[in-house]
C-alpha cells in the first residue's frame, strides 16, 4: 500500500510540475527561411493569370492567418503549436477550379503555404498550388536565383490533388508570389 501511495504521489507531482512549466512549452519564432513563402501575401489580393490560349484564372490569395493549439495529454505529450497559413480560392469563371467534395456541392479548400512549429521541436512547411503538393519534397524545388523558385510537379509529394485540372509546374517569386505556371496540357499561364 505504501508503494502504491509513493508511486501515486510521484506521478501526481510530476504531472503538476509538467503542466505548470510555461517556458517548457515556448514555441520558437518562424525563421526567415520559413517566412520567405509568406512575404508576397501581406494583404488579401486577387491575381489574374492568362494562358497562351487567352483563358483566364483569377486566384484570390488571403492574407496570412495565424492560429495556436496546445496538447496536454499523457499519450501525445505536452506541447504548444503555432500555425501560419495562406489560403487561396479560385473565382467563379476561372479555368481552374477546386474539385467537388464527396457531398457533391462543396469545393475543396486550398492553402498556398501552411507552416507549423511546436514547442516539442516538430515543425513543417507545406506548399500547395493547383493540386501540386510539396512537403517532404521541398528539398526538390529548384532555386533559380535569390528570389525565384521553380516547382516541378513530377518532384512533388502529390500532384492533381483536389482540383479538376492539374498543373505540371509553377514559378514562385519571393516578392510577387506565383508568377507563372504550366498546366497539364503544356500551356503556359502568366501573371497579368
Amino acid at each position: 500500500m505504501r508503494l502504491l501511495l509513493l508511486i501515486l504521489t510521484i506521478s501526481l507531482t510530476s504531472c503538476f510540475n509538467q503542466t505548470n512549466k510555461v517556458d517548457d512549452y515556448k514555441v520558437d519564432d518562424f525563421t526567415e527561411d520559413e517566412l520567405i513563402w509568406y512575404k508576397p501575401f501581406t494583404k488579401t489580393d486577387s491575381v489574374i493569370f492568362i494562358s497562351d490560349k487567352g483563358e483566364k484564372d483569377t486566384i484570390i490569395f488571403i492574407a496570412p492567418e495565424s492560429a495556436s493549439d496546445s496538447t496536454r495529454d499523457f499519450e501525445q505529450g505536452f506541447s504548444n503549436t503555432n500555425y501560419l497559413t495562406v489560403v487561396y480560392e479560385f473565382s467563379k469563371g476561372s479555368y481552374h477550379q477546386s474539385a467537388i467534395t464527396g457531398d457533391g456541392k462543396t469545393r475543396y479548400d486550398h492553402w498556398f503555404v501552411n507552416s507549423s512549429k511546436s514547442s516539442s521541436g516538430y515543425g513543417s512547411v507545406e506548399i500547395t498550388f493547383i493540386g501540386t503538393f510539396f512537403s517532404d519534397s521541398l528539398k526538390n524545388i529548384q532555386k533559380v536565383n535569390d528570389t525565384t523558385y521553380f516547382f516541378d510537379s513530377n518532384k512533388a509529394d502529390y500532384s492533381g490533388m483536389n482540383v479538376e485540372k492539374e498543373i505540371n509546374n509553377f514559378t514562385f517569386n519571393a516578392r510577387l508570389g506565383v508568377t507563372e505556371f504550366v498546366d497539364d496540357r503544356n500551356i503556359k499561364w502568366k501573371r497579368k
